[in-house]
């Protein structure tokens, strides 16, 4: 997972905000940052308006779940509302018992998460510095320059015995997994207890883009929040923010690429991946007559070392265009872009919805092959557009 991952862009590893940080900590940033920083949760309103209407009516659960595609900012979400309870809390029935004269005043309520971005609280959760506030997310692996495939056990065991000990605020004590759907069943068992008997004022937030992988006695203590895929204007404004420089062209192409996941858009545009759709769909358009020295050279220069993961930018777009395929033939839709010209759509239909299948079956098995048995990346990519001409000959 890279650092935006998610948009779900946490710290390097494991984040443990045991000691407070003064008031002099960095402040809350309003451009695209990792969510601990952000200052707003783009796109999302349905559901913040859902986790005010809790905070409102004093119904808080004691676990939330966070469920959706990744990167489209539930990790941002969780940040958001953690700030705003160590800062606010719920708000209190005596908050409207009644004015200087005994009269009832109006209740109090919440008209949205956001905090003051100079206050201290939003300081010290910034800079991951705040006591209240624990953060659990798969550790990153230093050896293999990567974060491991799943949130293990000796992780998720501090939660219960961060749980139970005392606030130093106001009360409030928040454990946010992130990728939650990657913890092992040890890991996952290990948190029922705190959800069993939680501790009054306590709060954990499961982020997560697969639910189903959660135990069914987890899905059941936790109050499930389904996030929604970004829109394109939405997507596109955050995109911006890191990328001024990209075409309304280019962002149509990463969206449909990755389903409106920020995270993912910014990952593929690190990889150089939106440069390698563009030059799959030049050579997707030449077919039947492959440009083999155009493809011979971008075999070399993805299988060269320090190219991994612009080769694994190559595998996911290349399995998306040849998805692509098969959706226009099977809805009869259009086909995105870059993927609508003349000479694409003329390859789409030169096959029957049964060959599409047939082929993007095969492309899948050959790029699992490739990776499990480590070999050559040279020949992943020179045997991704041989299927296509054995297919083209079967037929």
């Amino acid at each position: 997972m890279s650092m935006f991952d998610d948009f779900d862009m946490d710290d390097n590893g494991f984040a443990d905000e045991e000691t407070p940080l003064s008031g002099n900590a960095a402040p809350l940033a309003t451009g695209l940052q990792p969510p601990r920083l952000m200052d707003e949760c783009l796109g999302h309103q349905d559901v913040e308006a859902q986790i005010l209407d809790m905070i409102n009516s004093r119904h808080l659960p004691h676990a939330l779940i966070f469920a959706g595609p990744e990167g489209i900012g539930k990790s941002t979400m969780a940040f958001r509302l953690a700030r705003y309870l160590l800062k606010h809390g719920l708000p209190s029935e005596e908050d409207s018992a009644g004015g200087l004269f005994g009269d009832a005043l109006p209740p109090v309520k919440a008209e949205n998460l956001s905090t003051d971005i100079n206050d201290q609280v939003s300081r010290m959760v910034a800079a991951a510095g705040h006591p209240d506030l624990l953060t659990v997310e798969r550790e990153f692996d230093d050896r293999k320059n990567r974060f491991k495939g799943n949130v293990g056990i000796e992780s998720v065991r501090r939660i219960a015995p961060f749980m139970h000990m005392t606030a130093s605020f106001n009360g409030w004590r928040i454990a946010i997994i992130d990728d939650a759907d990657t913890m092992t069943n040890e890991a996952q068992n290990a948190i029922l207890k705190i959800l069993e008997e939680p501790p009054p004022q306590a709060l954990l937030i499961l982020v997560c883009h697969r639910p189903g992988m959660m135990i069914p006695t987890i899905r059941s203590r936790c109050r499930l929040l389904h996030f929604q895929p970004l829109l394109l204007a939405d997507s596109s404004n955050l995109l911006k923010r890191q990328e001024p420089g990209l075409r309304e062209a280019d962002l149509a192409t990463l969206y449909a690429i990755t389903g409106g996941s920020v995270g993912q858009g910014l990952r593929l545009l690190e990889e150089g991946g939106l440069d390698v759709i563009y030059k799959i769909s030049t050579l997707l358009a030449q077919w039947p007559e492959w440009d083999w020295p155009q493809i011979h050279g971008l075999a070399e220069n993805l299988s060269k070392p320090g190219q991994e993961d612009s080769y694994r930018s190559f595998v996911e777009v290349f399995t998306w265009a040849s998805e692509s395929l098969i959706r226009a033939r099977a809805r009869r839709q259009p086909l995105p872009p870059p993927m609508d010209s003349a000479e694409i759509v003329r390859l789409a239909n030169a096959f029957s919805l049964e060959d599409w299948l047939d082929i993007c079956e095969r492309l899948k098995m050959h790029f699992a092959a490739v990776d499990f048995s480590n070999l050559d990346k040279r020949q992943g990519i020179l045997g991704a557009f041989t299927i296509f001409d054995e297919a083209g000959k079967a037929a």
